[in-house]
């Protein structure tokens, strides 16, 4: 089921954002959905996902790759090497790797349950007013789907990969399990 609400949930803690004008997304090539794009998505597409263990001394660290599309915006998240945690059931706010996260990103958190077979995001964007040109309306959507088994190999340890995971196929479709709105205005003020 997909809920959509022009009251919108603050899940993820809002009102830290700076403020923009449609006119800076749209000089970024950034202001390419509306309201109505999502009015029928009811799935993000994994579209790219790679786990790797890193050894570096006594330090090991589990690193990420992970592509989302989605589809309502036409943009693809690309999350490179991030690190990441694969347990305990909690959602993480993602961290940058070597490469800074998507720039139309406001905010992003991922969950990776590896026991249950869990993998879900959360993320939060800019997209264009459908009512008013001048507008911006700030979308934050959670999306949830069934982590396949990896299949996982061994490294020689060069880069200090020992380990890498990758699923068995992909795209993976990521179920909507809600999308809310409201004017990028009132939630930054």
């Amino acid at each position: 089921m997909v809920l959509l609400t022009t009251a919108f949930a603050a899940i993820l803690g809002l009102a830290t954002a700076s403020p923009l004008l449609a006119t800076d997304l749209t000089k970024r090539g950034q202001n390419t959905c509306t309201v109505d794009s999502f009015a029928n998505t009811t799935t993000f597409v994994l579209k790219e996902y790679q786990v790797d263990t890193v050894k570096n001394g006594s330090t090991t660290q589990t690193i990420a790759t992970m592509s989302v599309e989605n589809p309502g915006s036409g943009d693809t998240y690309r999350l490179f090497q991030i690190p990441i945690t694969t347990g305990g059931g909690t959602w993480s706010v993602c961290r940058a790797g070597p490469e800074p996260l998507p720039s139309q990103l406001v905010r992003c958190q991922y969950l990776i349950e590896r026991p249950s077979h869990t993998i879900g995001f959360r993320f939060q964007w800019y997209c264009g007013s459908s009512t008013d040109a001048g507008k911006l309306v700030l979308f934050d959507a959670t999306v949830v789907g069934e982590l396949p088994t990896e299949v996982c190999v061994a490294r020689d340890g060069t880069g200090g990969v020992t380990q890498s995971c990758a699923l068995p196929a992909t795209p993976l479709p990521l179920e909507v399990e809600n999308i809310y709105w409201e004017d990028a205005d009132t939630a930054t003020s």
